[in-house]
């Protein structure tokens, strides 16, 4: 007996009904370290497998940006700068083959440790907070804006300042490459200035946040993430992207460079989401990363310091990536 359409409109509701009962199909990631097989993805911090990535070398740099420590691109311009002891100075370099295009003067500041540069629409910053040894109380950040920059007529421009301190740093006694209050990375983001400590000690960063504007201010600890290394900058695109750069020492010789590519994470908890790690070579071939900016297009460079070291003579590079695959 053949089934009537009424019957068959019943058998399809039930049939549709049953499915819609059925457990959903699990989204698995097998790079994910924390995601076995038939896991559901669910919206927490994810850690990948670490992969090994070669960087396109572009140039060695001139002599004098031998200690390159910052980079930052903007209006189709690569902009660093040298670490401490080192005149207060900013270069933009050509992007193509390392050469120094132009040399800007900040005419109301010293050079005590320059680490690193961040941007936002209309200023440039750079952070005058390097402290191999734990002791500094004079931490700052300079604010320059973009327009003194744009000026051809002149080569000098001044800066506004500002200063922090970190709440949890109790004492202030020297600990040379042996203290976990140095830093070399931060960001703009959100309207605030994002820091990523050095922890020579227990080879971690931790996050702190100031305010972009100038003044006197205690720093905010947000979190802090076992980075197994030494972070050395860090960089943000539009897109919420971030990398930490930065190096770790695995036998006393043998420095390996690596980058933490970060996305996916809560607000401005930027440990929270999807964590990779990338090797990206011994400094024996790559120097010591140092400098690093990414673009909208996750593709960007990374600069080089020379390093100088008994049977190591490598000078300063610029290098180019493409981690678009990786996010």
């Amino acid at each position: 007996m053949g089934v009537t359409r009424g019957e068959l409109q019943i058998i399809v509701i039930i049939l549709f009904s049953f499915n819609s009962f059925l457990p959903l199909k699990a989204q698995t990631d097998s790079t994910a370290l924390n995601f076995p097989d038939n896991t559901p993805l669910r919206a927490i911090s994810t850690t990948y497998k670490t992969v090994h990535y070669k960087p396109h070398f572009i140039a060695g740099l001139p002599g004098k940006i031998k200690e390159t420590s910052g980079l930052l691109f903007f209006n189709g311009q690569l902009w660093t700068h040298n670490d401490s002891g080192n005149p207060p100075e900013i270069y933009q370099i050509d992007s193509v083959n390392g050469n120094i295009l132009r040399t800007v003067v900040i005419r109301n500041s010293v050079n005590k440790d320059w680490e690193g540069m961040a941007q936002d629409d209309s200023n440039m910053y750079i952070g005058d907070f390097g402290n191999n040894s734990g002791d500094r109380k004079d931490l700052k950040i300079l604010k320059i804006a973009k327009s003194d920059l744009y000026n051809p007529v002149t080569d000098t421009v001044e800066a506004g300042y500002i200063h922090f301190f970190y709440p949890d740093q109790t004492f202030f006694t020297p600990a040379f490459n042996n203290n976990d209050f140095d830093c070399e990375a931060f960001f703009f983001y959100n309207d605030s200035l994002h820091l990523f400590s050095k922890d020579w000690a227990d080879l971690q960063t931790r996050h702190y946040v100031v305010p972009a504007e100038p003044g006197w201010y205690k720093a905010r600890f947000v979190e802090q993430f076992q980075v197994d290394g030494l972070i050395t900058d860090a960089t943000v695109n539009q897109n919420g992207n971030i990398i930490l750069l930065g190096y770790k020492n695995t036998s006393g010789r043998s420095y390996i460079c690596f980058a933490w590519l970060l996305s996916g994470y809560n607000g401005s908890e930027f440990f929270s989401g999807s964590k990779r790690r990338i090797e990206l070579g011994l400094a024996l071939h790559l120097g010591q990363s140092e400098g690093i900016v990414l673009k909208n297009d996750n593709t960007g460079w990374i600069s080089s310091e020379s390093i100088q070291s008994g049977w190591l003579n490598e000078t300063a590079k610029l290098f180019r990536f493409d981690f678009g695959k990786y996010y």
